[in-house]
């Protein structure tokens, strides 16, 4: 089984303790003392993963290749923000939103009956992307996975 493959309630669970982790060993992922390898190596052998996923699974040759490429990705997500957060004048002007954009997104809302667990002025254009993405298709991708607590359908 794949990363992709596990449904979006895991893959959120698994998100959440791998950026937990990954931001614990920022400074020894940036200096390249941590690599990648030995990162997924620890985390496979901690105990919060194996809550979530049975040992079958964990062993895997293909799951462990997967979320070692799952692991890339956010590390390089996590390299591109912190690139972004250095340069204030970038961030100011890429992330934030235009109010059409905030707009299109809440009528797209209401029309689904999803509801945002956060307001929307927290969140960035590729924060807006990513929900409309979800909403319409019900597919998140690979690294996105916060979007999962950001949107719930109303009862």
């Amino acid at each position: 089984m794949l990363v992709e493959e596990l449904n979006l309630e895991t893959r959120c669970k698994i998100y959440t303790i791998t950026k937990k982790v990954l931001r614990k060993y920022q400074k020894g992922i940036i200096s390249g003392k941590l690599t990648s390898d030995k990162f997924v190596h620890n985390i496979l052998c901690d105990n919060s993963i194996h809550q979530i996923l049975p040992d079958e699974i964990l062993e895997e040759r293909d799951f462990i290749n997967s979320y070692h490429r799952y692991v890339d990705k956010l590390i390089c997500i996590q390299n591109d923000n912190l690139i972004k957060s250095k340069n204030k004048y970038h961030k100011k002007i890429s992330e934030k939103p235009d109010m059409s954009k905030v707009l299109k997104l809440k009528h797209l809302l209401s029309d689904t009956g999803y509801v945002l667990s956060i307001p929307s002025q927290y969140l960035t254009i590729n924060d807006i992307d990513n929900i409309s993405k979800y909403i319409t298709t019900g597919n998140i991708d690979l690294g996105n996975e916060n979007i999962y607590n950001y949107v719930y359908k109303e009862h």
